[in-house]
């Protein structure tokens, strides 16, 4: 399928324009059918030219799937990307891009858009260049993805463009020293921090240079300490939580701060490894799981708590001693516990509702228990979606297989949330989530050289 849009240079009147510019649609469908046509089709077809001063252009979409569009640049020796977005409902549900350029060089060219259908997953259109498993996955500067760690053996950042659509090749190779029981941090100029006990690097994507902090190396009591999970705050560094050292979890908290320092915080109220964590706000978190069998499932932590502040304990034992649940917000004060293993050690048959809210005491933190998932499995991802929808996938079954179902929970009103619905089938453990501002969620790991959005 192609449509057309034209492109035209700067000046007064438009049939006074020289040297106008055309381009064609290349439409990815990943799950099948005319984006553009039928009752789930995008509506809207809009035009952006990122130069911060041409208007962005939205035209409708005719029943049959026509459109055009064509616009007037403002700067024509601007260096822009071109940007073209579909929408349905007011909603992006599907994107694609040009790379930066001045508009005069791209000539006639093909525009990839890559358009979903609501309640869907589908394979992303590139190849990661490893198979990962849980790798850490990051947003760089727009429009730019990452998938780090996970793989077999030392390996490249597999980079990928975000609205052309395409993997961007030459990324450094990082040390296999953080290939698995690292953490990844994102610091305040975009660079991200890597951690392995008390090894660090630090890769910058921009200029793609790897490069030792020696002034803002790990401490060295952290050294044996591997495994811990981020609590990562928007404007760089964060929290790192938990961990362990050989078998034996830690309650260990550092403080990584946005350039990159490293300060030493109280611990946890028991050692964790790998816990989840919600973050609740400037270095404040709900930390769940990878505690020891006679310790509680939840705890609050925030860098100004004490530790009588910040132990949770609800009374309910199938709360209390819950592990390796999936933990995520879900809206309005509310996080989701899915899955796990109850305090007998069996599969969790219920799942968890926590008001976040209460999370410093005065009113139950747990609002009740409410069977969310269908299929029963511990150690699952979750990510709140646009559109209050959580996905859930990943994990183990109770005869140690993979669970396949991928999951939507609606959390349209988040304390009562909807029993979960298959959408599709990811038979993969070790996968990881992103919410990308393009709205869509990025799935990536378990293994394998694929890589899946999922979009409401």
């Amino acid at each position: 399928m192609s449509k057309r849009l034209v492109l035209v240079g700067a000046c007064l009147l438009a049939e006074a324009c020289q040297g106008s510019q055309s381009m064609s649609l290349r439409v990815f469908t990943p799950d099948g059918g005319d984006p553009w046509v039928g009752d789930d089709a995008a509506t809207q077809a809009r035009l952006r030219i990122e130069d911060h001063q041409t208007p962005d252009q939205t035209v409708t979409v005719a029943s049959d799937g026509s459109f055009s569009l064509q616009v007037v640049l403002a700067n024509p020796d601007a260096t822009v990307r071109v940007v073209v977005e579909a929408l349905r409902g007011g909603q992006v549900v599907g994107w694609g891009g040009t790379p930066l350029a001045q508009w005069g060089s791209f000539g006639p060219v093909l525009l990839p858009v890559y358009v979903q259908r609501r309640d869907t997953l589908a394979g992303a259109p590139w190849s990661p260049g490893a198979a990962r498993t849980s790798p850490m996955l990051f947003e760089l500067a727009a429009p730019y993805v990452t998938a780090l760690g996970g793989a077999v053996q030392a390996a490249a950042p597999d980079v990928f463009d975000d609205l052309a659509m395409r993997r961007v090749d030459g990324a450094a190779v990082l040390d296999d020293t953080f290939n698995r029981d690292a953490s990844a941090i994102k610091l305040t100029d975009g660079t991200i921090l890597l951690v392995r006990g008390c090894a660090a690097l630090i890769w910058s994507p921009g200029s793609n240079t790897i490069t030792m902090p020696t002034d803002r190396m790990p401490p060295s009591d952290r050294c044996n300490i591997i495994g811990s999970t981020v609590v990562q705050e928007p404007n760089g560094g964060g929290l790192v939580v938990g961990g362990r050292t050989g078998a034996m979890a830690s309650a260990r908290v550092d403080h990584v701060l946005g350039d990159g320092t490293w300060a030493t915080a109280q611990p946890l109220t028991v050692p964790r490894d790998h816990p989840s964590a919600v973050r609740l706000g400037e270095n404040d978190a709900l930390v769940a799981g990878g505690q020891g069998a006679t310790a509680d499932f939840l705890e609050r932590y925030g860098l100004a708590l004490m530790p009588a502040q910040r132990a949770l304990h609800t009374g309910n034992d199938r709360a209390d001693h819950r592990t390796r649940a999936a933990v995520v917000f879900a809206g309005d004060g509310v996080a989701l516990a899915l899955g796990g293993l109850d305090a007998a050690g069996a599969t969790a048959t219920e799942d968890l509702l926590l008001d976040t809210r209460c999370a410093t005491g005065g009113c139950p933190v747990l609002l009740g228990t409410r069977t969310l998932l269908r299929q029963r499995r511990r150690d699952a991802v979750a990510a709140l979606a646009e559109g209050a929808r959580v996905v859930a996938a990943s994990g183990t079954l109770d005869d140690g297989t993979a669970a396949s179902a991928v999951e939507i929970i609606d959390v349209t009103n988040a304390r009562d949330p909807q029993a979960g619905v298959t959408i599709a089938s990811l038979p993969f453990t070790g996968l990881s989530m992103l919410p990308l501002t393009t709205g869509a969620v990025w799935i990536a790991g378990g293994g394998q050289t694929t890589t899946w959005f999922y979009r409401h």
